[in-house]
């Protein structure tokens, strides 16, 4: 394909504006509100048209807006939720009453008393849904809103990968937008991911406490290793390495529920995807169909150590089962691996389906033959939430055809209900008193939040070869070239929520304007891939920034990448303004690797920036210029190109062909895993001598001093390895080495 040939990441939805002088709606996507309807408007252009045909009729208190038929439903009711694609949904704020739980006539009843034990009250409220109920509240995106238990409707599906997404800016507030994963995982700095969560979650309260969004879940985050360069969504992937993986996941889930800072979580994560999830669709083969092999030995040593991590050292909350088999029977229906969640890792939360994917049981993967037999599938391996329509379809038939037991029903109640209870959104009196009651929408994308970002953004540049161009002085004659020079879209990655106030992207610097603000006038711009065009402009400079990336071209979310070289065009254009032997430095915007082959060793200098976020290009900037001394470190291996011709895509073994990650690829990779320069050089010592003694609890302690020897400030990142010297045979494959812990540190010279 084309340089621009494919959309970004699919995924995301930037919400319309749904406010009118007199009042507000909320606005979610992917899901229809209410049942029935009072009236319909045809020819309506957006949710903010249909929010306001809804706040002028009287008895309207929900709408759905159908983007492709541009026609607006009004609803008096808000009784049923249904995922609907193509959909936008929501309820007038005020006008709807039920928002919080337990207010009103609802208020005494025993779920309601905080005063009984919260199992108590749980059951009570469990055994008060009627069987044609229990479909409604287990499903996504939305549960359904139960009147007359005083039970609001409750948003399940918002995506928060690097910032909310599902929402709207309210006016000029807009969502705090951090770097892709992929970048945040280059700064082996957990503190910038546990900061992030932190952040997110409190945003997510914000908007909660507004009215404004119905939902205090994360689908968020993705926890799946970069198993193969081809993968479509390795932009949100903390990298290959199941350490960093469980560490990021870590991280983030610390800092969103914020477990133990009150007597309530702040919001609740979902790690996602439960298991063994790195296709999407290739060659015909899509995740929907595909029955991923993979050993007990890659299970144990590569695809679940990520999850314990997650699960039992940080408490996540939530888990999502993935579309795809394992070992012949699908994710969100095998007992088995819901055990390892429940039993070996303690998990207490609840779990989803990925959209669709207790469908995918009997109409792709053809695993059971019936709608009901699929929902006594995912029941019977706890699979709570059904994010898609099949327990909407199936589950009460099931129930009543004697498929499945109610009381797996009333069991995934219980376990989504619990949630919601740990919330605080069941205590009326509690939740008032609780340190999240009074957060505002002040605080949503405040200057704070946004140093935040740009912290994480500057600590992720990845400088992987310096020949003595950088950092380069101010003043001089610039030549920026590439397709990404002027866009900052290009630098999001995928997921991205709402950005700037009219839904576009220029409220936050391009490269080029970052690199024109830092340097003057005499700053100059190529942004098409014409070769004359970037040669005569780099011809005329004293520097060279040429910007290079993959953001339309670097596989997506349902798709995968053929091939991880850089495309044609953009590969021509590279190469002739390198002949030119001008000071050059090569900027890397990628989410998956770029297989650069040749232009590593004809670059002088090479700046992996992979997808640095709203204040990636200030970072960016800051960088070539020596504003920023970069300290970041490759998550990930960087292949040659011919890397895709050597390892069949499909096997999912970490020691296929010659091998997958830095554990196992026996062959000489562009850069390795690990790798980064700095402007400063740094000197290490180990202090132990003696041999390491391991503890009871795999535990021991290195005692290594770390200096700085150059002449700038800096970071370093400290990573201790176990290798494999051993002459002793074993029936399994053993790493070449394995990453037992990290630490970045900043060192002032001397």
């Amino acid at each position: 394909p084309s340089c621009r040939g494919l959309a970004l990441a699919a995924g995301w939805l930037a919400l319309a504006r749904a406010d009118h002088g007199q009042g507000a709606c909320s606005a979610v996507s992917g899901v229809i509100i209410g049942d029935d309807s009072i009236a319909e408007k045809t020819s309506v252009q957006s949710a903010g048209e249909c929010c306001e045909a809804c706040h002028q009729n009287a008895d309207c208190v929900a709408y759905t807006y159908d983007e492709h038929q541009k026609t607006c439903f009004l609803k008096d009711n808000t009784n049923d939720s249904i995922p609907r694609d193509h959909r936008i949904s929501g309820v007038v704020i005020g006008r709807h009453q039920l928002w919080n739980a337990c207010e009103g006539a609802s208020a005494s009843l025993p779920f309601c008393d905080e005063s009984l034990p919260l199992d108590k009250r749980i059951w009570d409220l469990v055994e008060r849904v009627k069987l044609g109920e229990i479909a409604s509240e287990l499903t996504a995106r939305q549960s359904s809103a139960i009147p007359r238990l005083g039970l609001p409707a409750y948003y399940w599906g918002t995506n928060a990968i690097h910032g909310l997404q599902n929402l709207r800016c309210i006016g000029d507030l807009c969502p705090t937008a951090f770097p892709a994963p992929c970048a945040l995982a280059a700064t082996f700095n957990p503190k910038n991911v546990e900061a992030m969560g932190q952040i997110i979650g409190l945003e997510e309260r914000a908007y909660f406490n507004a009215k404004e969004h119905d939902s205090l879940d994360t689908w968020s985050p993705t926890i799946n290793l970069n198993r193969d360069p081809r993968w479509g969504r390795n932009v949100e992937s903390a990298g290959e390495d199941p350490l960093v993986a469980g560490l990021y996941g870590a991280a983030y889930t610390r800092g969103l529920q914020q477990e133990g800072e009150d007597r309530y979580l702040q919001a609740v994560v979902t790690l996602k995807h439960w298991m063994s999830y790195t296709l999407e669709n290739y060659r015909g083969v899509t995740r929907d169909t595909v029955d991923s092999k993979v050993s007990a030995w890659d299970m144990v040593s590569s695809f679940l150590p990520q999850w314990e991590i997650a699960v039992k050292e940080a408490g996540a909350k939530g888990v999502m089962c993935s579309y795809n088999m394992v070992n012949g029977r699908p994710t969100c229906g095998n007992k088995d691996l819901t055990e390892i969640l429940k039993h070996d890792f303690d998990f207490t939360g609840y779990i989803t389906s990925d959209t669709d994917a207790c469908r995918d049981i009997f109409q792709t993967h053809k695993h059971v033959k019936t709608g009901e037999e699929a929902v006594r599938e995912c029941l019977l391996s706890q699979t709570d939430i059904d994010s898609g329509d099949t327990y909407v379809k199936y589950l009460q038939s099931a129930v009543e055809k004697g498929v499945v037991n109610r009381s797996y029903a009333d069991q995934a109640l219980y376990n989504t209900y619990k949630v919601r209870f740990e919330l605080g959104l069941f205590d009326a009196k509690g939740s008032k008193e609780s340190k999240y009651a009074s957060i505002g929408t002040d605080i949503i994308g405040r200057e704070a939040h946004q140093q935040s970002s740009l912290t994480a953004a500057r600590e992720s540049m990845v400088l992987l070869k310096n020949s003595g161009t950088l950092p380069a002085k101010k003043g001089q004659k610039v030549a920026v070239i590439g397709q990404a020079a002027n866009d900052t879209e290009y630098l999001l990655g995928n997921y991205n929520g709402p950005i700037c106030p009219d839904d576009k992207f220029d409220c936050y610097p391009s490269i080029f304007q970052e690199m024109l603000r830092l340097n003057g006038p005499s700053t100059t711009m190529v942004s098409n891939l014409d070769t004359t065009e970037a040669v005569a402009a780099a011809g005329s400079a004293d520097f060279v920034v040429l910007i290079v990336d993959n953001a339309k071209d670097g596989g997506r979310e349902a798709l995968d990448r053929e091939r991880i070289s850089l495309c044609p065009q953009q590969d021509a254009v590279a190469k002739a303004v390198l002949a030119l032997k001008k000071p050059t430095v090569l900027v890397l915007v990628n989410g998956g690797i770029i297989g650069i082959d040749e232009l590593k060793d004809l670059a002088p200098s090479i700046l992996e920036v992979f997808m640095p976020g709203v204040h990636g290009a200030q970072a960016i900037a800051e960088t070539i210029f020596g504003d920023n001394n970069p300290g970041g470190k490759m998550p990930v291996t960087m292949y040659h190109s011919s890397y895709v011709d050597e390892v069949d895509f499909m096997d999912m073994s970490m020691v296929a062909g010659p091998g997958r990650s830095y554990k196992f690829y026996t062959g000489v990779p562009l850069f390795p895993f690990g790798f980064g320069l700095s402007y400063s050089t740094f000197a290490l010592e180990a202090q132990t001598e003696e041999p390491i003694i391991v503890d009871s609890a795999g535990s021991a302690t290195l005692d290594v001093t770390v200096s700085n020897t150059g002449k700038f400030d800096g970071d370093e990142v400290v990573f201790a390895y176990m290798t494999n010297e051993s002459d002793v045979k074993v029936g399994t494959p053993m790493p070449i080495k394995s990453l037992l812990t990290f630490q970045r540190l900043h060192l002032a010279v001397g």
